[in-house]
């Protein structure tokens, strides 16, 4: 694919502790924290103002698939394999509830409408009251495991990606909207709607990048083979017209939103990235992105436009 302009990115913090891959990433907006989870079930909440030191916030026995902070309360949601959703009080240190609502791993957490929304490896989606933690309701929405979840910022729609090659939208009513669709040849792992909710963006099993007009139904605009292997992750940058995605492939791609062109491919040999899978993305600030892999790295990069 060739690569249309010229943006690149630096490497200017690795964070190292992790003692296995490292699957589960979320951000403090307000502080300047970073919260990852993996398969040796630690919790480490890391500071890019003093990178040689990360405090550990929860030891589970079992890996951890999925982080949410949330900044209203304080609380970090954490997602683990066997299903198990822990709520930890950052500033109590100590757990406030544990729930077994699900019966296999936790894959993604996302805060809509006031409650909490959990995606389960079992198929169902549950819900919880993010101030009183309660326990809100279930729905089984696939027989295969939910990987993802997005929320659409104008309409407040939410989108599910499913093991099941499916995408489910849903409106704050919890209505489906639309019909269900068929947006990979496999699992979708990754979903990520734009600024101003016109576009959504998906990434699969399959290696594609595949993106959806919200006004036209959910129409596919754009399939991309944007990767060798998985889609593992997809990030859009609120303030500059730039997509990053990551991937099974050790890679990372930078993209322009605009007009889905290739700006710049990412990788060991030529700019210190990721030698394994590398498993999720997210922009810290408009110019700075976080990445974890299965090579249990934390690295912290710098966009040079």
């Amino acid at each position: 694919m060739e690569i249309k302009n010229r943006i690149n990115a630096k490497r200017i913090i690795n964070f190292s502790g992790h003692t296995g891959s490292i699957y589960a990433l979320s951000l403090s907006p307000e502080r300047p924290y970073i919260y990852t989870g993996g398969s040796d079930g630690m919790v480490i909440e890391w500071n890019e103002a003093n990178p040689n030191e990360g405090r550990l916030v929860a030891k589970l026995t079992e890996p951890v698939y999925s982080i949410f902070f949330d900044s209203e309360t304080n609380y970090l949601w954490i997602g683990a394999a066997s299903g198990n959703l822990h709520i930890i009080d950052l500033q109590q240190k100590a757990e406030l509830k544990l729930y077994t609502t699900h019966t296999k791993g936790i894959f993604d957490i996302k805060k809509w409408r006031g409650s909490i929304f959990v995606a389960g490896g079992d198929g169902s989606l549950s819900w919880y009251d993010v101030f009183k933690l309660d326990f809100e309701g279930k729905r089984q929405i696939s027989d295969k495991s939910l990987r993802c979840l997005a929320i659409e910022p104008v309409k407040g729609l939410l989108a599910i990606g499913s093991s099941d090659t499916f995408i489910y939208i849903y409106d704050k009513e919890l209505i489906l909207v639309q019909p269900q669709i068929e947006a990979h040849q496999n699992s979708v792992f990754s979903l990520a709607f734009s600024d101003n909710g016109s576009l959504l963006f998906s990434g699969g099993r399959d290696a594609m990048l595949n993106i959806w007009r919200v006004s036209e139904g959910f129409a596919r605009v754009n399939a991309i083979p944007a990767h060798n292997l998985h889609v593992h992750s997809i990030a859009l940058n609120p303030h500059y017209p730039y997509m990053i995605t990551s991937s099974m492939d050790k890679t990372i791609k930078i993209w322009d939103v605009n007009s889905f062109e290739l700006l710049r491919v990412m990788d060991k040999m030529r700019h210190q990235a990721h030698v394994n899978s590398i498993n999720k993305i997210a922009w810290l600030t408009k110019d700075k992105f976080v990445s974890i892999s299965d090579d249990k790295n934390v690295m912290v990069w710098e966009l040079e436009i």
